[in-house]
């Protein structure tokens, strides 16, 4: 900046009357006469030369003022016969102790007002720069408006100080704003940037804002990069507000101090705040209906506050992943977010849980690591949708909230513990696997009630099975849960696996209020005789031991004289056919309904009475095993 231009527009004859004879031109300004650094100035800018005013006159603030009205008449070809060469105005390190009023003025030169000291007002509202506008390094002492301003190319403000109110509402810049390592001073003054306008690029990076800043309702075309900005205002808000950003938006190792809302802000590309901090623990960060165009990225980011994502919208991935939600009082809410593919949240601590209600996803991730488990004192996922996977591992829940859950694809429970409550009514999972899940102590606390799945595992083990029913039974009772599981094993070919549930449901139904008569009888005579018809097998061989023992009580030597005479091989003693005849007596007698013909030949009359009491268990015990084992077979058959 600093090298020599060319001299443009102007001759040296004309240079030296205007800085000799003063001349009627320059009378037509009003300004009187020029100071010497006036004079030297505009002999530089004529020249086509830098005017660092610090070069030529030192340290002496005095010698590098100039006049708020001449600056205007230089900017604005108000000198006649004066005109800045095209290569623009480059003036340096001036002090400028008045008002600098360029109010509606057009500017049609490239001016680069750098490191100079404005005491007094600047008011560029309404205004034109045709070209490009610097003020780096520049010191503003009060108020700076740039209300309406309109830069047909770049506004540079890098590492400019800004101590009093500054406005850039409804600005037009046709290019790029920088703001880059600028500071805001005024602690109870508000940045505006209401409805800015930019054809390129904000640049806010590593500047210091000590109160707020409002860029509500501001278009961007290329990027927002605040990196490294701080916020310093405990109270004041820092308001992103429905801003448009054409490509990226950036608020990496950004800090805030006061309340934040990038509510109803959309960012065409990606939308990075990785290692962000948000520090106030009373003030929330506003994000509702934000949307992003690609992916989102909150890594290590830290929230000291309430944080609300509900209704946000991301085209591409979500990442929180060694993020820190660090309000205990207010867990974040992610209602109705939608992410359009991959959710991730790895080792994210949420020190007051989540909540995830109606949010939609492609595929969702919570998870720690084995070395050590993250707790949450909840997660929330009633009403979720998520299109493909869900995997929750290697956390410790105190309640697992997941009513109307939907999982399209492979749901996977890895090292789950879950201390207080899980609620997995009416959730529809297209597959369950679940390894090492410890579900709360209380089973009164488990609610399963209308769970459906298409698939489910506990592990690779050939008895996982078995902890798919302990898993049901330790839960709230409902027989759908049962008929579910029974189904599924079923279908997968395992009939003995299903019929043990089909019993377990049974069972513990007529348990929840065993002391009916009803339910004492069912569980003595259906279930402990025939496993509730799936077991009809013990009826039949208790019904044979039964019959067998018969044998021995009931004696041929019994039957009626008038016809043991024709029967000379059962009086023979031959001990094979003494045996069949026993038997046949024995099942005549066990049968309720059927006449084998030889209990009508038995005369009771000549029996003992250990004979007579058993007759009376055999005959009542014939009368309940067969209706139960006939209709354990009819129930199979069924």
């Amino acid at each position: 900046m600093h090298r020599l231009l060319r001299p443009a527009g102007i001759t040296l004859g004309l240079m030296l009357c205007l800085l000799v004879s003063g001349g009627a031109a320059l009378g037509q300004t009003s300004l009187g006469p020029l100071h010497p650094a006036e004079t030297w100035v505009l002999q530089q800018v004529a020249a086509g030369r830098v005017a660092d005013l610090r070069e030529r006159f030192g340290e002496d603030e005095g010698a590098r003022t100039l006049r708020g009205r001449f600056l205007e008449a230089l900017l604005t070809d108000g000198f006649p016969g004066f005109k800045a060469p095209r290569a623009g105005i480059y003036l340096l390190h001036a002090v400028i102790p008045d008002i600098l009023s360029l109010q509606y003025a057009k500017v049609n030169h490239a001016v680069f007002l750098v490191g100079c000291q404005f005491r007094g007002l600047v008011t560029l509202s309404g205004s034109h720069f045709t070209k490009t506008l610097g003020m780096k390094h520049a010191v503003f002492a009060q108020q700076a408006d740039f209300h309406q301003l309109k830069v047909d190319l770049d506004a540079f403000f890098g590492e400019a100080v800004f101590q009093g109110p500054v406005d850039f509402g409804a600005a037009q810049i046709e290019g790029n704003l920088v703001f880059q390592e600028a500071k805001f001073t005024g602690q109870n003054q508000e940045v505006n940037c209401n409805g800015l306008k930019i054809g390129g690029s904000l640049s806010l990076k590593n500047a210091d804002f000590a109160g707020g800043m409002d860029l509500t309702g501001s278009r961007l075309g290329a990027e927002l990069n605040a990196q490294g900005t701080r916020f310093a205002s405990p109270e004041k808000k820092v308001s992103f507000t429905g801003v448009k950003v054409g490509q990226v938006a950036s608020f990496d190792q950004a800090l805030f101090q006061g309340p934040v809302s990038l509510a109803d802000a959309e960012v065409t590309g990606t939308l990075s705040a990785v290692g962000t901090r948000f520090e106030s623990a009373g003030q929330e960060v506003l994000c509702t209906g934000l949307k992003v165009g690609s992916g989102a990225l909150f890594n290590r980011t830290i929230f000291k506050g309430p944080v609300n994502f509900s209704n946000s919208a991301i085209a591409g991935s979500l990442y929180f992943e060694e993020a820190r939600f660090e309000d205990q009082k207010h867990p974040p809410k992610f209602y109705g977010l939608k992410v359009d593919n991959f959710a991730s949240f790895l080792d994210t601590v949420f020190q007051g849980g989540v909540s995830l209600i109606g949010a939609s996803f492609k595929n969702l991730m919570f998870a720690g690591s084995e070395a050590s488990k993250l707790t949450y004192p909840l997660l929330n996922l009633d009403g979720a949708v998520v299109d493909y996977s869900l995997i929750l591992g290697d956390l410790s829940l105190d309640a697992l909230q997941a009513t109307r859950l939907q999982v399209k694809g492979p749901t996977i429970l890895k090292n789950l513990q879950i201390g207080q409550k899980a609620d997995l009514r009416d959730s529809n999972l297209y597959s369950l696997k679940m390894i090492n899940v410890t579900w709360p102590p209380q089973g009164d606390q488990v609610w399963l009630e209308g769970l459906v799945y298409q698939g489910l595992s506990a592990g690779e083990g050939p008895q996982d099975w078995a902890k798919l029913l302990a898993w049901i039974n330790h839960s709230r009772l409902d027989t759908r849960n049962y008929t579910q599981l029974e189904t599924f094993l079923r279908q997968g070919g395992y009939p003995d696996r299903a019929d043990t549930v089909y019993i377990e449901g049974r069972r513990r139904v007529a348990l929840e209020q065993w002391w009916r008569p009803d339910h004492l009888a069912t569980l003595i005579f259906w279930d402990g005789l025939a496993g509730y018809g799936k077991k009809p097998g013990r009826t039949f061989w208790l019904s044979l031991l039964i019959v067998m023992i018969g044998t021995l009580f009931f004696d041929p030597k019994n039957f009626d004289p008038s016809f043991l005479g024709g029967w000379t091989w059962l009086l023979n003693g031959n001990i094979w056919r003494t045996r069949v005849v026993r038997f046949f007596l024995s099942l005549d007698e066990f049968l309720p309904g059927v006449d084998l013909g030889l209990a009508r030949l038995w005369q009771m009359s000549k029996i003992s009475y250990p004979t007579l009491l058993y007759y009376h268990f055999h005959k009542i015990s014939g009368w309940i095993l067969v209706p139960i084992g006939l209709a354990a077979v009819f129930s199979q058959f069924k």
